[in-house]
């Protein structure tokens, strides 16, 4: 049986999100800066009154900010313009991604190969067209990570 997840991009790579962890996608708006925070975490933006810590996923997975994204109607873009709002770990946090492109159940998925050492990738999707990285939210942030973003806001 299959995973429904959310795909959204970084640049040209796709990464699939279990659904059942997203909460809502929002536009990105601008995040207030956090002091001493790790350079992955953009900030802080308020959802709700809620300050929710804001991770720039580009930034957390090595992702050169100059790729730029071509979405599926070939229109280029360089901005971040959605906000992923999960929980992850027991806490909300958001992930700013470039684009959603839809939801949808992925079957089949496969370990990472062993040279994939990332933590955070729990599995690959090989569809005729793409490859989908499929993602474990709760290891993109650890929750010693969170507690540390909880100490400094």
């Amino acid at each position: 049986m299959g995973k429904q997840v959310v795909i959204f991009a970084l640049g040209q790579e796709e990464y699939g999100i279990p659904i059942e962890v997203v909460r809502e996608i929002t536009r990105l708006e601008a995040a207030r800066p956090i002091p001493q925070a790790p350079a992955y975490v953009e900030g802080v933006i308020n959802i709700r009154g809620s300050a929710i810590p804001l991770i720039n996923l580009r930034t957390r997975f090595g992702i050169a900010s100059d790729d730029v994204l071509v979405s599926k109607e070939g229109e280029e873009s360089k901005d971040q313009k959605l906000a992923l709002i999960t929980e992850v770990n027991g806490e909300f946090v958001g992930f700013a991604v470039d684009q959603v492109r839809e939801v949808r159940v992925l079957e089949d998925i496969v370990p990472p190969p062993q040279l994939v050492t990332a933590p955070f990738i729990a599995g690959i999707v090989n569809l005729p067209d793409r490859i989908i990285m499929y993602l474990n939210p709760d290891r993109i942030i650890e929750k010693d990570e969170l507690q540390e973003l909880h100490q400094v806001r």
